[in-house]
Formats: C-alpha cells, sequence, structure tokens
C-alpha cells in the first residue's frame, strides 16, 4: 500500500514519507458503531473533476441522493485553494489533483502537515478545434509552442494559420499537470492576458467556440473533457501525443505519457476516530474504488499499491 505523507518538520520543510491508508477489502462506510450523519460527514472539498467521485462517496456514506451531496461537498476554485483550505481548517478532506509548489509553500509557512493516498490516474490532454486538421504533436513540438519556437500549425502538419496557444491560470490543477510535464520556467511564453483562462470550462469554449477557435491549441484533464463536458467535448478534439492517444487504456496502463494520479488528503495528525480520518480509510477501500470505476474514472488499486 501507498500513502505519501507530507510532514513539517522543525524548519517547517515539507517532506513525504511512504506509509498505507488502514483499509481492507470489506470496509464499509461504518467502522465499529460508526455511522455517518448529516452532522459528522467531514466537509469534503476538491477539484472539479473528481466532484462525480465526491457525489458517489457522499451519497453512499450518508444514503442520500446525488442531488442532496451538494448540501455536504464544495468542488470550486483552483486545486490550490482547496489545499489551502485545508490548511485553513475549512475542509477535513480532500479529493484533489497533484498539490502545486504554492499549496506546499503554504502549507510549510503554516507547519501543517497532510496525508494523502492516491486513488485514481488522470491525464493531461492538449485540445483543438475539431475543424483542425492536425491529430498528432509530439512532446518536443509542444515544447517549442510553448516556448514561442513554432508559431504556425503549418509547422506541425496544419493550415497556414497562427497558434493560438492558451494557457491556464497559475494555481490551476492544469497549470501544476502542465507545468510537472514541460518545466519550462522562464522558457514559457508570456501570452497576452487573453489567452490566459482561469477555469476549464472557459478553456474549452475558447477551444470549441470563440472567433478563431479552429487555430486554438490548450490543455485540460482527460477525465473532465470526456465525461462532465460531453458537449464541448463534441466539438473540439483530443491530440494523440507521441503517437499515443489518450483514453482509459492508455491512461490505466501509463503508455499515454502525460499520466497523473488524483488523490484523498487529510491532515496528518487526526486520530483514527476522528470521521475525516474513517471516510479516508474507506475511500482507500475496494468499495470506493468500485464507486470510481462505475463513474468511468481510471482507479488505483490502494490496497496492493506499493
Amino acid at each position: 500500500m501507498k500513502k505519501i505523507i507530507f510532514i513539517a518538520i522543525a524548519i517547517l520543510a515539507v517532506v513525504l514519507v511512504g506509509a498505507g491508508c488502514q483499509s481492507d477489502n470489506d470496509s464499509q462506510p461504518v467502522e465499529g458503531s460508526f455511522t455517518f450523519t448529516e452532522d459528522n460527514y467531514p466537509r469534503m472539498g476538491g477539484s472539479l473533476a473528481v466532484l462525480p467521485l465526491g457525489e458517489a462517496i457522499t451519497a453512499s456514506a450518508l444514503s442520500i441522493s446525488r442531488e442532496e451531496t451538494a448540501d455536504y461537498i464544495l468542488f470550486e476554485n483552483s486545486t490550490t485553494w482547496n489545499y489551502n483550505q485545508l490548511v485553513e481548517g475549512n475542509f477535513d478532506i480532500l479529493l484533489a489533483y497533484e498539490p502545486s509548489q504554492e499549496a506546499i509553500d503554504y502549507a510549510e509557512a503554516h507547519g501543517f502537515a497532510w496525508e494523502m493516498t492516491p486513488i485514481g490516474r488522470d491525464a493531461l490532454v492538449f485540445i483543438a478545434n475539431a475543424s483542425n486538421q492536425v491529430d498528432s504533436l509530439t512532446t518536443q513540438q509542444i515544447t517549442d509552442i510553448y516556448t514561442g519556437k513554432i508559431t504556425n500549425w503549418s509547422e506541425v502538419g496544419g493550415a497556414d494559420s497562427e497558434i493560438i496557444a492558451y494557457q491556464r491560470n497559475r494555481d490551476s490543477g492544469s497549470q501544476t499537470l502542465f507545468d510537472l510535464f514541460f518545466p519550462l520556467g522562464d522558457q514559457l511564453i508570456d501570452p497576452p492576458e487573453e489567452l490566459i483562462v482561469d477555469s476549464m470550462i472557459g478553456l474549452l469554449e475558447a477551444i470549441a467556440d470563440y472567433d478563431n477557435s479552429e487555430n486554438a491549441l490548450g490543455y485540460t484533464v482527460y477525465y473532465y473533457l470526456t465525461n462532465m463536458e460531453t458537449d464541448k467535448f463534441s466539438r473540439s478534439k483530443i491530440l494523440a501525443i507521441d503517437g499515443v492517444e489518450a483514453s482509459n487504456e492508455t491512461i490505466a496502463a501509463g503508455d499515454y505519457p502525460y499520466v497523473n494520479d488524483f488523490y484523498v488528503v487529510i491532515p496528518a495528525d487526526l486520530p483514527e476516530d476522528d470521521p475525516a480520518r474513517i471516510l479516508y480509510n474507506w475511500i482507500c477501500s475496494d468499495q470506493v474504488k468500485e464507486l470510481g470505476e462505475r463513474e468511468n474514472y481510471v482507479m488505483l488499486d490502494t490496497n496492493a499499491a506499493e
């Protein structure tokens, strides 16, 4: 089993330590005589692309409808904002993508330790308008586009048109993943303000619907586009990377090049009988793995993870 614990040590540095979720194949949303209720259910936040899983978990734990879960969970704003809310005590548990360096620094500055286990897998995908002639890019071509060396679609097999390369806001989960796979630093082009999009839906609208969208290029996470915004997906295309198309199968196998996990996260110092830790342990179980697979997530076997 694999767990990653961020611990703020004496100098407030954040470090990673291996451990494991305390769960088994027969885990239920109840431990012993403990039962989740509307009064003790942990305050859950997280990345927008994990919202359907959060709804499924909450509905099952509280025996309520999916619509009613909105009273207990909040999956809004940026991924960094959600991690900061956990640090500030406004959330008890997160379902979230990779923390940004800004979030790690914020936890360090507050002497805060979080505990996190990877429960599922997603991918950063690059998208273009459905009418674009280009179906595939290489990692080197993406690097060259976002450093300004390639500026026209004709240079990558497309029409003679300027590439409109969108970026996400710095504290978004998508931008965190971009920076992880493309650590360009100061080489990253400094785009005009209108090409920095502060929401995932805003970026999809720019690719699918706005003027000059046929020349646009952007990036998002695979699950959000293919499962939560199917209308925008129908008017855009996911570009194959280095000859590999993104799919649940290539993401699960790690064949697609920009694969990354998402996590369940709690404060590291919670006692075993705290409702958030009980929920955390249950989310690491096979029962929640099956819930996620029904929502079409690529879920990890946390009991077998090393």
